[in-house]
Parts: C-alpha cells; sequence; structure tokens
C-alpha cells in the first residue's frame, strides 16, 4: 500500500494537529502512530480479509485535504427524550446537546482534547498496531469525542453521534467508555461525503462490569464515498454489548466490527444487514473473541443486494483456551435480487478449548419462488409479496433500533426494496436512498 504516497507525513500530522489546537500530549500521540504506520506491512491480499477489497482504494490518491461537509450538512435529529445529540464535522467544533435528563444522570460528552480521561483511553481499544487503515486514523483524525457514562448511571435516552463527512479526508475517531453497571444506547450514525470523500473512522469501546450497552451502527454515505470504519468493544464481566449495524451507502466500504469478550460473565449480540445496490462495493468483518470462561456471543448479519452490488463477508469466532464453558454462534444469510449481484462469505471458527458450544452457517440465495406463491396462493400480489420477504429478511435488525430511527430506516428501506423490484438499476452507482 503506497501510504507515503498519500502524503500522510510528519507535517501534515503537525499541520492538523496544530488546526485543531491540541496538547502536548495528542500530538505526541499522533506522531506516535505515524511511526508505527511507518513500521507497518501493507495488508496481505492473499489474507482472507483483504482478498475481495484492495487497501490501497481506501486511500486517497494524493496529499489530504481536511474534508468540510460545508454549512448546508450542519442538520441533526431532535434530541430524544432523556439522550443527546452530537453533530461532528471534520476540522470543526462539535455540537453537542444533552438534555437535562441526561445531564442529570451524569452523562458526559467531550472532545478528547478536553478530557485526561480520553486522552489515557485513546489507543486503548484499537492500537495503531491494529492495522495500516487504524494507524491512519491514529496519525490523522480529523474529529476525536468521548462519550461517558459514569458507574450505575442510566441514560434514559438515546445518545445519537452524527458524523459528517464532505469531499477530502475525514477520520472521526469515537471514545466510548460505561462505567460499573451503566446502561446506555448509542446511535453512531455517518453520512454525508461524496465524490473525492475518503473516510477512515475508529471506535473503541470500553464496558466496565455489569455495563449494558446497545450501539447503533449506521452507515448511510452518499454516493462516491470511500470509506473504512473499525470498532472494538472490551466488554468485562457480566457486561452486555447488543451491536446494531445498518449499511446502506457510499461505493467502496469495508467495516471491521468485533467484541473481545473480557470477564466472565460476559456476553455480545451483532445483528446487522446490509443493502447494496448499483455499483456499491460492501466488505464487513465481524469478531467475536472469547477471552474468559462462561462468556456469550451471537451473530446474525443479513445481506441483500441487486443491480451489479457486491458483498463480501468474513466473520471468526474465536475462543481462546482460558474461556471453558463459552457458547457462540454466527450466521450470516445473503439474498441474491438480481442475477448480475455476487456475495461471498466466509465464516471461520478457532476454538483452542473442548468445553465450548460453538456453530456457525451461511447460505447465499435468490427469493425462494415456494415463498412468494405461498403469499401470491393468500391473496398478495407478487410485487408486494417480494417486498414483504425482503422486509421480514432484514426486520431482526431493524427491529432493535431505537423507536425514533426505527421509522426514518423502515422509509429508507422501503424505497430500496421498491428499487430491487421495479427498476433497472444497471448504471445506478449506488448511494444512500
Amino acid at each position: 500500500m503506497p501510504v507515503a504516497a498519500t502524503g500522510f507525513d510528519e507535517a501534515f500530522v503537525r499541520s492538523l494537529s496544530g488546526r485543531l489546537e491540541e496538547p502536548a500530549p495528542l500530538l505526541s500521540k499522533r506522531l506516535e502512530a505515524l511511526r508505527i504506520l511507518r513500521q507497518l506491512p501493507p495488508p496481505d491480499r492473499s489474507a482472507h480479509l483483504w482478498r475481495y477489497t484492495s487497501p490501497g482504494k481506501l486511500l486517497p490518491p494524493g496529499p489530504p485535504e481536511v474534508a468540510d461537509p460545508g454549512a448546508g450538512l450542519v442538520e441533526a435529529p431532535s434530541v430524544p427524550d432523556g439522550g443527546a445529540v452530537v453533530v461532528v464535522a471534520a476540522g470543526r467544533a462539535p455540537r453537542i446537546t444533552i438534555s437535562d435528563a441526561a445531564a442529570a444522570a451524569g452523562l458526559e460528552i467531550l472532545p478528547v482534547a478536553a478530557s485526561a480521561t480520553a486522552v489515557a483511553l485513546l489507543g486503548r481499544g484499537v492500537p495503531s498496531a491494529h492495522g495500516v487503515l487504524e494507524a491512519l486514523n491514529a496519525a490523522g483524525w480529523t474529529s476525536a469525542l468521548l462519550v461517558r457514562v459514569p458507574r450505575n448511571a442510566v441514560i434514559p435516552g438515546a445518545v445519537h453521534v452524527v458524523t459528517l463527512a464532505g469531499p477530502g479526508w475525514s477520520a472521526p475517531r469515537l471514545v466510548v467508555e460505561a462505567g460499573m453497571s451503566a446502561v446506555l444506547t448509542l446511535v453512531e450514525d455517518h453520512r454525508g461525503g461524496g465524490e473525492g470523500a475518503y473516510i477512515s473512522a475508529v471506535t473503541e469501546t470500553s464496558l466496565h462490569p455489569g455495563a449494558n450497552v446497545r450501539h447503533v451502527l449506521l452507515q448511510r454515505l452518499d454516493t462516491g464515498t470511500v470509506a473504512h470504519a473499525t470498532t472494538r468493544t472490551a466488554v468485562a464481566r457480566d457486561a452486555s454489548l447488543t451491536t446494531v449495524l445498518a449499511s446502506f451507502g457510499g461505493s467502496l466500504v469495508k467495516m471491521d466490527v468485533g467484541a473481545i469478550l473480557e470477564g466472565p460473565g460476559a456476553a455480545s449480540e451483532i445483528v446487522g444487514f446490509v443493502l447494496g445496490e448499483g455499483s456499491q462495493h460492501m466488505d464487513h468483518h465481524t469478531v467475536h473473541e472469547h477471552m474468559a470462561p462462561n462468556t456469550r456471543s451471537n451473530i446474525d448479519f443479513k445481506v441483500a443486494l441487486t443491480g451489479h452490488a457486491r458483498s463480501a463477508y468474513t466473520g471468526i469466532i474465536r475462543i481462546d483456551t482460558g474461556a471453558p464453558g463459552s457458547e457462540a454462534y454466527q450466521e450470516n444469510r445473503n439474498l441474491l435480487l438480481s442475477e448480475r449481484c455476487r456475495a461471498d462469505t466466509i465464516p471461520e471458527l478457532e476454538i483452542m478449548t473442548d468445553d465450548v458450544s460453538c456453530s456457525h452457517g451461511a447460505t447465499v440465495a435468490p427469493l425462494d419462488p415456494e415463498q412468494v406463491f405461498y403469499l401470491q396462493s393468500r391473496g398478495i400480489p407478487g410485487a408486494e409479496a417480494q417486498r414483504l420477504i425482503v422486509r421480514g429478511f432484514v426486520d431482526p435488525a431493524l427491529s432493535r433500533m431505537p423507536p425514533g430511527l426505527r421509522e426514518p430506516l423502515e422509509a429508507i428501506i422501503a424505497q430500496r426494496i421498491g428499487r430491487f423490484l421495479h427498476e433497472d438499476d444497471t448504471d445506478d452507482e449506488g448511494g444512500v436512498a
């Protein structure tokens, strides 16, 4: 990967840090990440994680210019009852609105530069050595935000973080900490972009013992966007994580989503769906790493494609020698709504102990004509029958969305399904509905 040719050098890093008026410790972290970046080997295309997506295509072709989404992209959703809304744009101060109820519960949202705790947490969940794209984010992040919930706090509404991108380089970083027995719903919503937009996002989350977090990861980027995103969550003893992923937009998108079950009784569930159309290229990877005994994980990941869209899914369950009594399941189902689309799926298991219950499954198939016929025999027209099947296909993830988010997503899905079934989108480049 020609990282040096992209202009990610010390001069760029220092200029970006100065523009954001960062303290010296953050600049030091950036420069250390740059040093690691220079030492990392390029991703190996023979490895299954990079078999379907060229890493070089995820980098801007020349010296990076920090994206500016422009004044027209600063609209934000209304603040949920008991929750908060943050609008984050590259190179700008975040706009933070916290409800009185969330503030009273102890919710903290602030730039990483304003918190010594956040500076210390930065890089623990996703270190620079994780990979080239993660090191690029660590050296060249364009915004960094901390969301923190103290122990025993219950945030009554969702915390909605809207990350806006524009043409150019965007590298948002989100650090989340949920204290002991804390309860949080976090919506991470990536929007904007367009032709010439390159995004490298990282989210690292820490769940203390007994914490309960629902993390909604929503990607509805504009046509032409090239994006890479990595999330990792450390789940402590008896803590519970639910990740709900919905991926619609962009032209070339690769996402790496995972959790590390570090304490006994920790649990993680990933429920997600991808809708691809036109010539979109969508590459998703999930990870569940069991490091402690009696941990549980489950993955239910759905993909629906039409046009010339292509999806690649790789998922791994890794159970360490110190994790007896663990239970894990992984399922990836792919629905092909066009003869021209393609889906590849590689579920994997790495089991280092024999006292486990672990399995996986994967399917790739078109719409089942018997299901369509069954609905038609009950008086449902053919097109409506197909809509119902596709809608039901993605419902497990959609039903886990917060109420205020479910309705707009249902509208996007309805539009997508309509195009799936009625329009010839051969020349459609994809992107958010």
